[in-house]
């Protein structure tokens, strides 16, 4: 079973497939300065979720680009059913290989920085894709401090500190406009709907040839997020303008 499909089973059925809240999302297009108009653009765009609370509120149009089948065809239709069908697109591919026709206004990627392999290149990526006035919005994990033990860290050495994130991005020429944090309560309930997801197929699939490995999946999982992610692992959106340097 590749991990695409591990991803489509664990997180599918989630409206927003990281840790945050519609009120947290809409609070970032604003501090991205959005309004009718703006042209967006988001890697890895799941479900479609997040552009369309942006196109509803705010009027944006763009495109999703996004590599798993299934959620292209989620995300076509949550911008169906939120009558963005016409202005926001979905591209089914790698959104290494997606190249713009022309900038947008902003470009995005919310939990979707292992496309690029770590924050700074996904910054990298971003960039490329708007115009000089153009913002940037990551939604991404971060160490919770510089003191995570070191068998922790090791495990995911593509992770930063947010002072670590700050220094990318100012070395980008850019400055933090707005950082939005996931809650504990975030946390445990992005987690949660990951596990029940999962539940719900084991239940669903008694006799497929993989279930010992999402059974596996599912209580490793579990063994980070107790063992050490929910202490020490933090989750946040950060909004990034054309700095002053």
């Amino acid at each position: 079973m590749e991990n695409n499909e591990l991803v489509s089973i664990s997180q599918g059925a989630l409206a927003i497939m990281n840790p945050t809240t519609p009120e947290k999302v809409l609070a970032a297009g604003r501090a991205a300065g959005l309004r009718k108009g703006s042209r967006v653009v988001e890697a890895g765009c799941g479900n479609g979720t997040i552009l369309a609370l942006w196109g509803r509120e705010y009027g944006v149009s763009g495109v999703g680009v996004e590599a798993r089948e299934d959620a292209c065809s989620r995300a076509e239709e949550t911008f169906r059913t939120a009558g963005l069908g016409d202005a926001i697109a979905v591209r089914c591919m790698d959104a290494r290989e997606y190249v713009p026709d022309e900038p947008f206004d902003c470009a995005i990627a919310i939990g979707a920085s292992h496309i690029w392999g770590g924050f700074a290149a996904t910054l990298d990526a971003l960039l490329s894709m708007v115009t000089d006035e153009g913002t940037i919005v990551i939604g991404d994990r971060c160490w919770g401090s510089d003191r995570t033990p070191p068998e922790f860290a090791r495990e995911w050495p593509e992770v930063l500190t947010e002072y670590e994130i700050l220094g990318v991005v100012r070395e980008a020429g850019l400055d933090v406009a707005a950082v939005i944090r996931a809650s504990d309560d975030d946390w445990d309930r992005y987690e949660s709907g990951i596990w029940q997801s999962l539940l719900s197929w084991l239940a669903e699939n008694p006799g497929h040839p993989e279930r010992e490995l999402v059974i596996d999946y599912l209580h490793r999982l579990q063994e980070e997020y107790f063992g050490y992610s929910r202490e020490h692992m933090g989750w946040a959106i950060f909004v990034l303008v054309p700095g002053f340097w």
